[in-house]
């Protein structure tokens, strides 16, 4: 659908988005999608340029997943229907995902078709970032990942803290 205002587009490309990955378990709220299993919380955040206009919507996705195990204390959470992508320990930005990594941003004005932008983020989202987030969703993939060098979003050091904070709550010592 085109000659909406730009925020229309991008708030219908958001809920549509969003009513389509509830059948594979997610939660929409706002420009956050979140999905739980033990104890941690998969992200699919939409993020707004600061070059966005009353005339342009500039967007990107983040991804994320959070262990619920290790949150950071500074920004604690009531619950982990709270969390945002800003929580997660592991993280990418949409474009990690295509071809050449780029930093994907899309447009939206007056003339996007919202519908059709909403089935292209949803065949990248359903085809990259969802597997993405299901392959780490769980403890002990979390853990995997971090055992084998690589840690999406964070820097060699945060990632060998987080490890061995994971490693002592699990073993019952706490951090």
């Amino acid at each position: 659908m085109t000659g909406r205002v730009p925020r229309e587009a991008f708030d219908q490309v958001i809920k549509a988005t969003g009513e389509w990955l509830q059948s594979l378990g997610f939660t929409p709220r706002a420009a956050v999608l979140r999905i739980q299993a033990q104890g941690n919380c998969g992200i699919i955040e939409f993020q707004r340029s600061v070059k966005s206009s009353r005339d342009k919507i500039l967007f990107t996705v983040n991804v994320g997943i959070v262990c619920g195990d290790i949150l950071d204390s500074e920004a604690p959470l009531q619950d982990m229907q709270q969390a945002r992508f800003v929580h997660a320990q592991i993280r990418q930005r949409i474009g990690a995902f295509l071809p050449g990594h780029p930093d994907k941003w899309w447009e939206v004005t007056s003339s996007t078709d919202a519908d059709a932008l909403a089935r292209e983020l949803l065949e990248l989202l359903l085809k990259d970032a969802v597997p993405f987030i299901q392959r780490y969703l769980g403890t002990d993939s979390i853990i995997s990942l971090w055992e084998s060098g690589q840690s999406p979003g964070l820097t060699d050091g945060q990632r060998a803290d987080l490890l061995a904070t994971l490693k002592a709550k699990r073993q019952g010592g706490g951090t």
